[in-house]
């Protein structure tokens, strides 16, 4: 799975169709300015750093939208979401974009070493709430590519603390068991993830796919994937949409029918957007 630079490329423009956005927090603290800070730590490894992008008249009520890169699990960088978290930023949420350990370097940093990070990033987040002044328990993950899937699986399975509000998957894998739906290329990347290949850990392939995961007080989830998709094949969303219903979880699936990997292009710029606004206001609050 490529970074899907091209999801924000252009993002740019965004700040021209965010002016005059209202605001999350309903009783903002007058006075306060937006603040942003770079490069973070959040843990001891080096790739546990985040950028924190700070609304103006901000209060303990402000939601956090944490942005998690895509790029196969072993490259990408938070820089991907930049223009991304700004411009959630100016619709009055504390937005963060956060790296991650890879996958395939010496350390053989395997699953659930990605997810345990977000779990770093959102207590770390929790524990500045204070300083911040946001919110220490209202959060979304919102993820592209492998971030997609991140984000997914760690709030089926690894939101103990039940922080998670809601969550958008752009692209993101929602099942590693051998199918049809698996590319070569994913199964390539995922057995870097795993640690082996499925032949030898059938049980681990599942437990790293989101879709082993869903119940009916899974939080609403929204997909967007493109149908021409040759490195996750548009049907692995399609899936998890069923499975999804199946259990009457709240969900909805955006499919574009001449896009691919790179899920978004400036034709569908403004209509993605106005989704993941809406989906906050209804969700994240």
């Amino acid at each position: 799975m490529n970074k899907l630079k091209s999801i924000v490329s252009g993002l740019l423009l965004l700040f021209v169709i965010s002016s005059g956005c209202k605001k999350a927090s309903e009783t903002p603290e007058v006075g306060l300015t937006s603040k942003d800070f770079q490069n973070v730590s959040y843990g001891t490894h080096i790739r546990n750093s985040l950028d924190i992008y700070l609304p103006e008249r901000r209060d303990s009520k402000t939601p956090v939208v944490l942005l998690v890169h895509g790029g196969s699990w072993f490259e990408g960088d938070k820089s991907a979401f930049t223009d991304f978290a700004k411009y959630w930023r100016n619709k009055g949420y504390a937005a963060a974009t956060m790296n991650y350990r890879y996958t395939n370097t010496p350390e053989k940093n395997i699953h659930p070493a990605q997810v345990n990070d977000i779990a770093k990033a959102i207590e770390f987040i929790a524990s500045k709430a204070g300083e911040w002044k946001i919110s220490s328990d209202k959060f979304a993950l919102q993820g592209a590519s492998a971030g997609g899937h991140l984000s997914l699986l760690y709030t089926y399975k690894y939101d103990t603390g039940n922080k998670v509000m809601a969550v958008i998957s752009m692209a993101g894998p929602t099942d590693f068991t051998p199918t049809s739906t698996v590319s070569p290329l994913q199964a390539q990347v995922v057995q870097l993830l795993i640690g082996s290949s499925y032949q030898f850990s059938p049980a681990a392939y599942a437990e790293a796919s989101p879709i082993s995961h869903v119940k009916a007080n899974s939080k609403p989830t929204l997909l967007f994937h493109g149908k021409l998709d040759v490195v996750v094949p548009y049907q692995q969303a399609v899936d998890l949409k069923n499975r999804l219903a199946q259990v009457g979880s709240v969900h909805k699936l955006v499919s574009y029918e001449d896009t691919g990997h790179e899920v978004i292009n400036v034709n569908y710029m403004a209509s993605f957007l106005a989704e993941c606004d809406n989906w906050f206001k209804l969700y994240l609050k």
